[in-house]
């Protein structure tokens, strides 16, 4: 498929060995990137050292003799934790720096060997020994912190990640372990899920997992879902899945059906398997990375497949969000170090178009506010207002991408519609969805404003005023004159209202 076309674009963001990084170092135990500011590689000959490299400034990286077995880059800023095992022991010396400080922020003495830790917060390490896990702060005098054991199932497993929600009360620990005799290259997924309210641990066959948030219509509060994939070997047959569930369900409230889907392996890739997950909050995607370099995409709501390509010719062994464009970073044996981001152009016409999925086009391009959706979206809500659904019709408008439904014209439709005896009128339905998603523009604002004023409910013009859900317009300020619309908090007085003052020149 043409990159032009491609519904997820990949480019080469920098490779390792053009700063200077030897082929040696790019592997999973000297190589880390916490987020998408930072990659840390550790280095061990000619001399012990730390690369620190910059994202912003890639070229430039920061080289510093240091002896660790481990390190890792703050998310968010210039802080280095750093590991070293203490000579003729299993214990491991925890040390924080802050680099620009040039000053050590803590340190800790574990009892037993760290086999892999991580940033789970900027504010909080994930550490783990060969029996339990523990949370250990920045901030105070504390120590590390126990969460809970690890599960039986993750014995003699190789810990590749751990990631918890973004309340603190869900974690998650993922671990590998080497596959069945008949098919040892198919290594084994465990996956460990702890409540931290509950106190109790769920083992599931997982390769790789994530959380991920999602607004069920119906339920003003985010969902919490856990998102896990799969490839198991049962009785000589593979099985491979993705599973979306939500954790911990609202009483009362409208929840997230559980979804799963099957992952479409090529038979040249048998034996490859998911080692990695990253979440689209941006546009609601799941992203699901291979050892051998597939990527798999699904829409986050539906568990529908997007998409399904091979983004590296050499094996990727680890990953990190790009939380800003909603994509992710990987990076590879070669030290090809690849942006994926989607290709906003082509997205919605690639599902309308390529998969025929035209309710799931919509979706996204309501999520996302993304181009190639305009005839699908009118074309819904003129069948929306022709069966009477005024209420889906004014959702539709109010979510329609790029506010292409955010009319005169879808105002006027709203008007024409006579107004039933004891019914809210469909044109208040339409402002007061606009309301809930924030502000209304210039026409939007002067036609509900004369409606509330026509039937003497002033008081919801002063309270819209001083939310700044409306905005300023002379024909606005003119008809804030005309009928003495006033407020004034007893805190400050309203911006927009000021606004409207100088407009029509109220002194």
């Amino acid at each position: 498929m043409a990159a032009a076309n491609a519904p997820i674009v990949m480019r080469e963001a920098l490779t390792l060995p053009s700063i200077g990084i030897n082929p040696q170092f790019i592997t999973f135990t000297h190589v880390t990137m916490e987020s998408d500011k930072y990659i840390c590689v550790r280095e061990t000959s000619p001399q012990n050292s730390v690369v620190i490299v910059d994202m912003n400034m890639p070229m430039q990286p920061l080289r510093r003799p240091i002896t660790a077995d481990s390190a890792l880059m703050n998310p968010n800023s210039r802080i280095l934790a750093l590991k070293a095992q203490i000579p003729g022991t299993t214990q491991d010396h925890l040390q924080i720096f802050n680099i620009e400080a040039k000053t050590k922020i803590k340190s800790h003495q574990m009892p037993e060997q760290v086999v892999f830790w991580k940033w789970i917060t900027p504010k909080m390490l994930g550490l783990v020994t060969q029996t339990s896990l523990y949370h250990w702060s920045i901030e105070g005098e504390t120590e590390p912190i126990k969460m809970f054991d690890r599960a039986a199932n993750l014995t003699n497993n190789q810990i590749i990640n751990y990631k918890c929600d973004p309340t603190e009360k869900w974690l998650v620990l993922i671990g590998i372990a080497p596959g069945a005799p008949e098919r040892p290259q198919l290594v084994k997924g465990n996956m460990q899920l702890f409540s931290v309210d509950q106190q109790r641990s769920q083992a599931l066959e997982a390769h790789a997992a994530s959380f991920a948030s999602f607004k069920v219509v119906g339920n003003e509060k985010p969902s919490l879902l856990i998102c896990f994939s799969s490839k198991t070997l049962n009785a000589g047959q593979i099985t491979s899945k993705l599973h979306v569930i939500e954790l911990g369900a609202q009483p009362g409230k409208p929840g997230f059906t559980k979804k799963q889907a099957d992952l479409f392996f090529p038979l040249d890739f048998a034996d490859d398997f998911p080692v990695a997950m990253q979440i689209s909050q941006k546009y609601s995607l799941v992203y699901v990375i291979t050892k051998l370099g597939l990527l798999f995409v699904y829409d986050l709501e539906t568990a529908t497949a997007v998409y399904r390509n091979r983004i590296s010719a050499d094996p990727i062994f680890l990953t990190t969000e790009a939380s800003n464009v909603g994509g992710f970073y990987a990076i590879n044996r070669k030290g090809q170090v690849l942006l994926a981001t989607v290709n906003e152009a082509a997205i919605v016409p690639f599902v309308s178009g390529q998969l025929n999925n035209l309710e799931l086009a919509v979706n996204l391009a309501k999520r996302g506010n993304l181009p190639g959706a305009e005839n699908l979206v009118v074309q819904r809500f003129q069948e929306l207002f022709s069966q009477t659904k005024y209420k889906e019709a004014a959702e539709l408008a109010a979510e329609s991408p790029q506010g292409i439904l955010r009319t005169l014209e879808t105002v006027a439709k709203f008007q024409s519609v006579p107004v039933q005896a004891g019914q809210t009128p469909p044109l208040l339905q339409y402002f007061g969805t606009l309301l809930t998603r924030g502000k209304l523009n210039g026409f939007e604002s002067l036609e509900l404003s004369r409606l509330v004023v026509n039937q003497n409910k002033k008081n919801l013009l002063e309270n819209w005023l001083a939310e700044d859900k409306l905005e300023c317009s002379e024909e606005l300020g003119d008809l804030v004159k005309v009928n003495n619309v006033t407020y004034i908090s007893t805190s400050e007085v309203s911006l927009t209202y000021l606004k409207l003052l100088i407009l029509v020149n109220i002194t």
